[in-house]
């Protein structure tokens, strides 16, 4: 493992800052299209989902300290099953990665750069994270140290602001017309997003006190899930949710909104603030698959991998067609029926139980091994006496 050390607070901001841009950008709409109303709901599910998740990472980061998954999964599930699922998280880093990056470019062409090719802000945002990344992941915590404030003082402010618009019969009645499958359905598109914390796998070996830790990851999830779901609620609110669902951007069109006073069209701050937002999301998927990948390859100099990795994902950037590919179907064909359920939920679970099972049958052989070696020198000591007497 690297030398690199990062804190409990900055992992806080890495994970906080990370899930709430795009979580917020990208998952109202659908969420609020299923659960109309009662979008908030799912919204607290998923919510629920991440710190759950969350949590497991961290029991199992605490099984194995300074460990990433590269060497921790053959230990828990053996060579094969260990090294399969490697791959598989390979697959998903390079996969959201190349994903994101063409949602930005979409999001940026599609509301401020309407004339411009897609690939330019692809490539601008992939060559700014590349530069964080080969910097080092604790360059990438102070950025998001810096930044995380400004983004969540970003969200808040328009919030504020829009709160003598909200009306509250908007959000009534409540779960009246969705069962609870409804609602867990609804919670899919957001959870699929706030599951980002996966990348804790990798993260989590590079903290400098474990244990202080947990509370920066568990927090940061909070927040992101509160954000969301205090933004969702908003949204409906004040638009209705048979508007909000029609919208593409509900969040955009809220701060588009705002009229107080002097304040007015701050939407283009907000879009700068999203900004900031992906490129700590970029830097961590592109840190995340090439230090992986290179631990996995083991090529000790993993730096030279981030100039393989960026070509890479703009390659696979550029593969769906538009915004219905990458922002619909990808989270409708891909997200939803196999990260989330395989990534998100089976693999961690099925890293944590079996991790735990070995560690306790350790600390048993081993307590055991302690207890018969005091029974024998309990004997020696007996035989010893006796033979002097």
């Amino acid at each position: 493992m690297s030398k690199e050390k990062i804190s409990g607070s900055q992992i806080f901001w890495m994970i906080s800052t990370m899930q709430i841009g795009m979580t917020i950008l990208l998952t109202i709409n659908p969420t609020v299209a299923i659960a109309k109303q009662d979008a908030w709901i799912s919204i607290l599910l998923s919510s629920m989902f991440s710190v759950g998740l969350a949590y497991i990472l961290t029991r199992i980061s605490m099984m194995y300290p300074n460990e990433s998954l590269i060497t921790y999964a053959p230990k828990i599930m053996g060579k094969i099953l260990g090294h399969l699922i490697i791959l598989l998280y390979v697959l998903y880093w390079f996969t959201v990665l190349a994903i994101i990056l063409r949602q930005y470019g979409d999001f940026m062409i599609g509301t401020i750069l309407p004339l411009t090719p897609v690939i330019i802000p692809i490539v601008g945002m992939i060559v700014v994270a590349v530069y964080v990344s080969f910097a080092g992941i604790e360059v990438l915590a102070r950025c998001s140290e810096v930044l995380g404030p400004l983004i969540l003082l970003g969200i808040m402010v328009p919030l504020l602001l829009n709160m003598s618009q909200v009306q509250v019969h908007n959000l009534m009645p409540v779960m009246a017309d969705n069962n609870l499958l409804v609602l867990v359905k609804g919670a899919l598109p957001t959870a699929s997003f706030l599951g980002d914390n996966i990348l804790l796998m990798m993260i989590l070996p590079f903290l400098s006190h474990p244990r202080d830790g947990v509370k920066g990851v568990v927090l940061g999830s909070v927040v992101a899930g509160l954000f969301t779901l205090l933004s969702a609620m908003q949204c409906v609110a004040i638009f209705g949710y048979s508007t909000a669902s029609r919208q593409t951007y509900p969040f955009l069109n809220l701060v588009r909104f705002v009229s107080f006073g002097f304040l007015q069209n701050l939407d283009s701050i907000v879009v700068a603030i999203w900004i900031m937002g992906i490129f700590i999301k970029v830097s961590l998927y592109l840190f995340a698959a090439s230090y992986g990948t290179s631990q996995w390859l083991g090529i000790k100099r993993w730096r030279i991998f981030i100039f393989i990795a960026a070509p890479i994902a703009i390659v696979l950037s550029m593969i769906p067609r538009d915004f219905v590919d990458s922002s619909i179907l990808f989270p409708k064909l891909v997200a939803v029926p196999f990260n989330l359920p395989v990534n998100f939920i089976l693999l961690p679970l099925l890293l944590w139980i079996v991790g735990s099972i070995r560690n306790r049958k350790k600390k048993s052989g081993s307590n055991s091994g302690i207890q018969r070696n005091k029974r024998f020198h309990k004997w020696f000591r007996v035989k010893i006496e006796s033979s002097v007497d």
